[in-house]
């Protein structure tokens, strides 16, 4: 076998050349074939083109040195043998030849030894006694491809590739690089095979790539790329690490980084002794420390003052015994400023079980804490607001806990006026006057605090300068918010500056405004029932006054049914008792109904006075009547209007007196008059009232009736002087 081996000069002269090391021990070296090149650049050229078996460099070349020759040739090809020869100490080139990988370094001058041509011969023989490839290839711990650029092929695998891809040895050298490749592929300047077709492997050392197995599986792998020579041929080997464990690995690690670093609680790492060694960006968000401020540190930069050593002692006992810690704490900031964290510090431990580091978690919770306190301080305050006995009362003691809560001192109740449905301010703040001229009321359609009570919708005004239906000249106020309480009104919060109210001020506010429309509803609803009490009181006074004048007929007819023996008396006893029922009945209507009169229908007039006229005890009195005329109206009703009207006119005027019933001229109304004294002028604002009364044992309830039956119809009535100087009552209907 003809051993190549390529001499490398530094000129074409003949003395003490390499090549004479094989003429002159031809015995030893017999089939040699020889190529001498000079320098660098005519070796690697000659590298390029030729199979060679073993090179022989001088160290001192024309351009450059052995050594780094012997550096480019290991670049490709790692086992060629390589003799390096010294004209010089060796010991200059010792350490760079031996760490470039040469095969051994000699001094030039034994270089025609025969000793030197056999160790030449010997190592030649080494290197072309390696195992075979696949052998070779076997023995490696990861997977290998041999890879033809020229074929774009796969030549051969070891078995650990074939375990890789679930292909056979076979079946493998019939697959591209592509076609084991994952479709997805990070990102190169090109394919990983046309990197390869243009020699370009050292862009690729190494890097990570996704491949696919026979049965659809993906997996990573860490590539480097080695040119090798593979039957003749330049050919790459490629060297193929899984890495996908790893990558998995790496990922959660990954995540987990960027779950601390983006995490919104502050958190920090240090060593087993306080150290800082990390904190994210929360803990710079929260303390107001970088973490190159406290590197190094201990967490007692931190410290507030608010807390004693005993404290202390249990967090360190605590996490020093392997336990978790969680507690509030007050610590302070770099400004200055105190806050209040939920903390958590759990211990971490090596391998051995020892404790290496600890890991602190604080959620900020000083907000959480204020909103705490204002709730107590709220819960604490409306003990007093459901104590009071009156709107004004309420909304003071509500606008001084607005200070208080919001430490706001702008702001206004504002109730609304059940007369003129206007907007009235019944409570303001000490500087609550010094933001207008005056105190405002808001009629229908003005301005935000209108139409938060009409709408019942809260607004926060961030800025009431540019705020739709929020200008006000006179005010100096820039913040608004403002609730609606119910039907009774508004609350109104201002600040002078824009943007002063957050969501928990808006959520605050929201829940006093609920609460006093609470009270409001409360004090309300005492005096409606209040009033029904009385109305209660009004009713048992009015079943006594009007029963009355049915319950002494009947008495009457009785007496004279006993007296006589005649008993048609009983039939006007029965009729009595029907009135009285009927009296009942209606009395009971307006009780639960009120005032409304929700049944009429086409009544003579002239009749209903007449049977009014018969159910009152009306002695020697006269009635006279001009009233033929139907109107609509509740029948009942009417006829209890005629009645309270004559027995007033009875009791007023005397049993001699004359009562006239008639029409307007040219209005449609009725009138009822007496001959009696009259009702001074001075006392006609009362009369209708209910109670009032100027004769002794008169209840008072009898013209009160007769107003509500009135007004039940939808009509009028007013009180006049008669013609005679008597009382007139004039009721006044709707047109027709």
């Amino acid at each position: 076998m003809t051993d190549r081996i390529l001499a490398v000069e530094d000129t074409n002269g003949q003395t003490n050349s390499l090549r004479t090391i094989f003429t002159r021990n031809r015995r030893v070296c017999s089939e040699v074939e020889l190529t001498v090149a000079t320098g660098i650049s005519d070796a690697t050229s000659t590298l390029e083109t030729k199979s060679i078996d073993c090179i022989l460099s001088r160290q001192e070349l024309l351009e450059g040195t052995g050594v780094e020759l012997l550096r480019t040739v290991r670049q490709e090809n790692s086992e060629v043998p390589f003799f390096l020869f010294v004209a010089g100490d060796l010991t200059t080139v010792a350490r760079d030849a031996v760490n470039a990988g040469v095969t051994e370094y000699l001094p030039l001058s034994d270089a025609h030894s025969a000793g030197i041509a056999h160790r030449i011969e010997d190592a030649i023989e080494a290197h072309h006694d390696e195992p075979p490839l696949a052998e070779l290839l076997d023995s490696v711990p990861h997977a290998v491809l041999v890879y033809d650029p020229a074929r774009a092929t796969i030549t051969t695998a070891n078995k650990t590739a074939c375990d890789y891809w679930g292909y056979t040895v076979d079946e493998l050298r019939q697959q591209s690089l592509e076609s084991v490749g994952a479709e997805a592929q990070p990102a190169l300047d090109a394919s990983l095979s046309e990197l390869l077709e243009h020699g370009h492997s050292e862009s690729i050392q190494p890097i990570e790539w996704q491949c696919e197995a026979n049965d659809g599986t993906e997996f990573w792998t860490e590539l480097t790329v080695q040119s090798i020579q593979y039957e003749g041929d330049t050919a790459f080997a490629l060297h193929v690490r899984d890495i996908t464990d790893e990558k998995r690995q790496q990922e959660t690690l990954e995540l987990f980084r960027e779950a601390i670093a983006r995490s919104g609680h502050s958190m920090y790492i240090t060593d087993s002794s306080g150290e800082i060694l990390y904190a994210n960006a929360a803990f710079e968000d929260v303390t107001g420390y970088a973490y190159s401020d406290v590197a190094g540190s201990t967490p007692r930069v931190l410290k507030s003052g608010a807390h004693d050593t005993e404290y202390y002692r249990q967090l360190w006992e605590t996490i020093l015994e392997g336990e978790t810690w969680q507690n509030e704490i007050i610590n302070e900031r770099k400004d200055g400023s105190r806050y209040i964290a939920n903390q958590t510090i759990a211990p971490l431990t090596d391998s051995q079980g020892q404790i290496s580091h600890f890991v602190a978690v604080n959620d900020e919770i000083t907000d959480r804490k204020r909103r705490e306190e204002k709730f107590k301080r709220l819960y604490r305050a409306t003990t007093g607001w459901i104590e009071a006995d009156s709107r004004s009362e309420a909304c003071k003691q509500v606008s001084e806990h607005v200070t208080m809560l919001l430490e706001c001192d702008l702001h206004r109740v504002f109730l609304s006026d059940t007369e003129t449905d206007a907007l009235e301010p019944v409570s303001v703040s000490d500087q609550g006057d010094g933001v207008t001229t005056d105190r405002p009321t808001f009629e229908a359609g003005e301005e935000i605090v209108r139409e938060v009570y009409e709408t019942g919708v809260a607004r926060r005004c961030d800025d009431v300068w540019t705020a739709e239906n929020a200008s006000n000249a006179e005010t100096d106020l820039r913040s608004k918010l403002v609730l609606p309480l119910g039907d009774h009104g508004v609350v109104l919060i201002g600040a002078r500056e824009p943007g002063c109210f957050t969501d928990d001020d808006e959520w605050l506010v929201k829940i006093i405004a609920s609460i006093l429309t609470a009270v409001l509803d409360r004090i309300r609803n005492e005096r409606q029932l209040e009033e029904r009490n009385s109305r209660l009181a009004e009713f048992a006074s009015l079943v006594s006054h009007d029963l009355r004048n049915p319950l002494n007929v009947a008495t009457g007819h009785l007496e004279l049914a006993r007296e006589s023996g005649d008993l048609d008396h009983l039939n006007d006893v029965a009729a009595s008792h029907t009135r009285m029922e009927e009296i009942i009945e209606d009395l009971l209507w307006l009780s639960r109904e009120g005032k409304e009169i929700q049944r009429p229908r086409p009544v003579t007039l002239e009749s209903v006075v007449e049977r009014a006229w018969s159910y009152v005890e009306t002695g020697d009195a006269t009635l006279e009547t001009a009233c033929e005329r139907t109107i609509d109206a509740d029948p009942d009703r009417l006829q209890q209007l005629f009645e309270n009207l004559f027995r007033n006119a009875v009791e007023h005027g005397g049993e001699d007196v004359t009562v006239t019933v008639g029409l307007f001229d040219g209005e449609v109304g009725f009138y009822v008059e007496d001959t009696g004294d009259g009702i001074p002028s001075n006392e006609r604002d009362d009369v209708f009232d209910s109670g009032y009364t100027t004769l002794e044992g008169n209840t008072g309830y009898g013209l009160s009736i007769v107003e509500t039956v009135v007004e039940g119809h939808g009509w009028s009535i007013d009180l006049a002087d008669g013609e005679d100087g008597g009382a007139r009552f004039e009721v006044c209907m709707e047109s027709e």
